[in-house]
């Protein structure tokens, strides 16, 4: 029964994972939960530059920003997956801290947070007679283990992350194998830390092996 379900997770996980974000002025169907619980339906879209977050229902489009609000959710009809997006105080430098949002890539025992933004980089064109620079807008993600409070950002899934999920270690290893992950791309990685979070959720490695083999 372990090694149907982790063969099944393995296929599942190939056709549903997408890492890219929906850029400003893309609408899709989604909510809010303000910070009081009320719970606001309709088109929504997220301004990743201003770090807000756009309703449009009835003809009437309004603003919030992550003081106002504790999550949002949306369907990215593009990626076709479900996105869910929380706000949580983050330290802003020299001894302050701000609501702002992160996409939850994963969520369970291991919470894996993202936190994206425009940068401007560099190009140099390739006229050497007469270089130009100019600076390109890309966004770049910072990826955060979240847990009581407290962010840990991560550079280094394999040297990081992984020793977490020591309590089910020989299934991630066997997972692993069999679906050739390098575990160098996000979404392999997120792939381990939900299958990681589901076998944790299913119970203890023992107990697992025992109900695999007793059917």
């Amino acid at each position: 029964m372990k090694y149907y379900y982790l063969f099944f997770f393995c296929f599942f996980a190939q056709s549903t994972w997408a890492t890219a974000l929906p850029q400003y002025g893309f609408w899709c169907s989604g909510r809010i939960t303000l910070e009081n619980n009320e719970v606001l339906e309709g088109e929504i879209s997220y301004d990743l530059k201003f770090d807000a977050i756009q309703i449009k229902k009835g003809g009437i489009v309004r603003t919030y920003t992550a003081q106002n609000i504790n999550s949002f959710e949306m369907f990215d009809p593009i990626k076709y997956r479900h996105r869910k997006y929380v706000s949580i105080d983050h330290a802003m430098g020299e001894g302050y801290k701000r609501k702002t949002f992160f996409e939850v890539l994963a969520d369970g025992k291991l919470t894996v947070l993202r936190k994206s933004k425009y940068v401007r980089r560099p190009r140099v064109t390739e006229d050497f007679r007469a270089p130009h620079i100019y600076l390109n807008v890309v966004c770049r993600h910072t990826y955060y283990i979240y847990k009581e409070g407290e962010f840990m950002e991560v550079d280094d899934f394999q040297g990081q992350v992984l020793p977490l999920m020591r309590s089910h270690q020989r299934e991630i290893a066997d997972y692993v194998q069999r679906c050739d992950l390098k575990l160098r791309e996000i979404h392999e990685q997120m792939r381990v830390v939900n299958l990681y979070n589901q076998l944790v959720a299913i119970g203890p490695a023992d107990e697992l092996l025992t109900e695999s083999v007793g059917k």
